[in-house]
């Protein structure tokens, strides 16, 4: 008796915290969902105020609930990363070992280039110097790397197009920076420093 007791209680919770993984109560008026991959695998997507939630499936064929601030992402657009919403074109470390590419001494493919990379950015990020480990793909106009998960993280950058400009700051605050070329590594001054970038050109 005490055990189905217990279980009826966990069932009550569980219902319970279920409700609330959810988009908040809203009466204003609501946003059309922003574009981007994430309307194949995920559902209930509700946006408003500059905000998307949505239950999204996860590598492993779950679901769970989660929110991003779509305005911060430019014409990015979002994608579900293993069941989490975030800005289109961030991208986990290469194949070689440390998250090196080609063993740790190779060039990254970019710009639709060979080697199975196939980037579509504009501009490639590099959470290392020297084109390594984590790398986050710009595909526009970038307000707050926080979004993406790249805040003060980029140490080398390849440009694929374009000249841009970097700020230390979220919403191209603070003191910025023209970049038109590749940085092998970036100067003391940026390096782990970049908050927001932009294109200019």
């Amino acid at each position: 008796m005490r055990k189905t007791f217990a279980l009826a209680a966990f069932s009550v919770l569980a219902m319970a915290g279920a409700a609330s993984a959810q988009a908040p109560y809203w009466n204003g008026r609501y946003d059309d969902p922003p574009r981007g991959s994430y309307t194949r695998s995920c559902r209930e997507i509700t946006a408003f105020n500059g905000q998307v939630w949505a239950r999204c499936q996860t590598d492993r064929g779950g679901w769970e609930w989660s929110s991003a601030r779509a305005r911060d992402c430019g014409g990015q657009g979002l994608e579900n990363r293993d069941g989490r919403l975030q800005c289109a074109g961030f991208v986990g470390p290469g194949p070689g070992p440390g998250g090196g590419w080609n063993g740790g001494g190779g060039r990254p493919p970019y710009g639709g280039g060979g080697g199975g990379g196939g980037y579509r950015g504009d501009i490639l990020m590099f959470e290392d110097a020297g084109y390594q480990g984590r790398v986050y793909e710009v595909m526009g106009d970038t307000p707050d790397l926080d979004v993406a998960r790249f805040n003060d993280k980029a140490s080398s950058i390849r440009i694929v197009r374009g000249q841009w400009e970097i700020c230390e700051h979220a919403n191209y605050q603070g003191r910025c920076s023209r970049l038109d070329a590749d940085q092998y590594v970036l100067p003391r001054e940026w390096n782990d420093a970049i908050s927001s970038i932009r294109r200019i050109r």
